[in-house]
């Protein structure tokens, strides 16, 4: 009897064994997919990671990964706890844990109100964050971030008076940014007051104010909100229409998410820690998921097509296509953001009807085609949730 029970005990160890292995192999098939097929774009990254029976494995560079000289390292049985940290704490915290291994204990529980989509009701629980994209209110805020429509008058084509959009128009301003900067403590009063003036540099202003700190600054502040999802507002234009002066017949509705990384983008700890951080989390996955059901309701909403991968040179030099839409790309709010996130890009905003249509109000809060634009994402994100719910 006790020699069966043995061979039962050795039996059952056995087969716990095989399914332990089978499952991480599993896991590091599933990863290295993952990596080669959404976040290196030009399969020339694997040098700086390793997915193996261990764990998963960065380094700082590949002459590091060939003398095994590891900068982080995660086993398996660490992640779920390690995601469970990511959720609650900020890159920066993060990165000080990791670095002092302190991979265990949870943060403080926290009261997360129950989701519930109803007609009535709908989105009850959810905490969206809205980043507003652009900060141009203006045409010449409008130039410095390339980012404005100057069309002349053309009565030909329907236009009969000059039109001049900025995409911050549409979708915040300069001197805002400049003001939330100095109260959170970015800014000192000095380069508040410089800034402003008239000695600072206009591009040197968007370049600091903008571009790094401001982003920088919106990413943390969407982070620290712990979002259920994040949406980015973008409005798009036809590349090959140099400096917007004149209208397109393009038209095209598209998303991005993160990824996509290229041969220099794991230059800092930083930026390694975040390819990382998508790798081992399922952000990644839901923001394609989040992103496909908004991208399809521009679509059926908003009666433009949704952009192929050969409708614009960015999208086939920077971008993997994660699903119909849906493209990754290594831009800092995907980056940087650990939430789902998806960054809309709707429509061109030089098309020749676009352009009227959305010229027709001078209160673009009362514009009826960025009224359609901001129904086509809300019954996007309620399908993404929807499916939420199910599971």
């Amino acid at each position: 009897m006790k020699t069966i029970i043995k061979i039962l005990i050795l039996l059952l160890t056995y087969v716990d064994s095989i399914g332990q292995n089978i499952d991480i192999q599993s896991k590091i098939k599933y990863n290295t997919e993952k990596a080669q097929n959404y976040l290196d774009k030009e399969k020339l990254l694997s040098g700086f990671y390793s997915n193996d029976a261990d764990g998963i494995k960065m380094y700082a560079s590949p002459k590091d990964k060939l003398s095994n000289k590891i900068e982080f390292f995660i086993r398996w049985e660490q992640i779920e706890n390690f995601n469970n940290l990511l959720k609650f704490n900020s890159t920066t915290s993060m990165l000080a844990k990791y670095n002092a291994g302190q991979l265990n204990g949870f943060p403080d529980e926290i009261y997360i109100a129950p989701k519930t989509i109803t007609p009535e009701k709908k989105l009850i629980g959810y905490k969206i964050a809205l980043d507003p994209g652009h900060i141009a209110n203006d045409l010449e805020t409008g130039d410095l971030e390339k980012k404005y429509l100057k069309i002349k008058g053309d009565r030909i084509n329907g236009i009969k008076d000059s039109i001049e959009i900025a995409e911050g128009m549409l979708t915040d301003d300069l001197k805002n940014a400049v003001d939330s900067l100095y109260k959170i403590g970015e800014l000192k009063a000095s380069q508040k007051q410089y800034f402003l003036s008239k000695k600072a540099n206009d591009r040197d202003i968007f370049r600091v104010v903008f571009k790094d700190l401001e982003l920088a600054k919106r990413a943390e502040i969407i982070n620290n909100f712990h979002p259920d999802l994040t949406v980015v507002i973008h409005f798009n234009v036809d590349e090959t229409n140099l400096k917007w002066e004149k209208t397109s017949n393009k038209d095209f509705n598209m998303t991005f998410v993160a990824g996509a990384f290229m041969k220099n983008d794991l230059s800092t700890k930083e930026k390694r820690f975040e390819f990382l951080r998508l790798l081992i989390s399922d952000n990644l996955e839901r923001s394609i998921s989040l992103s496909s059901s908004v991208v399809k309701s521009f679509e059926n909403e908003l009666k433009v097509p949704t952009a192929t991968i050969r409708d614009a040179k960015y999208l086939i030099e920077g971008c993997v296509m994660a699903a119909n839409g849906v493209y990754c790309r290594n831009l800092q709010l995907p980056r940087y953001i650990h939430s789902p996130i998806v960054y809309g890009e709707t429509l061109y905003q030089d098309n020749i009807n676009e352009c009227k249509a959305l010229n027709a109000e001078s209160d673009k809060t009362k514009n009826k085609r960025v009224q359609q634009i901001a129904e086509a994402y809300f019954k996007g994100i309620l399908e993404y949730t929807a499916t939420l719910s199910e599971k």
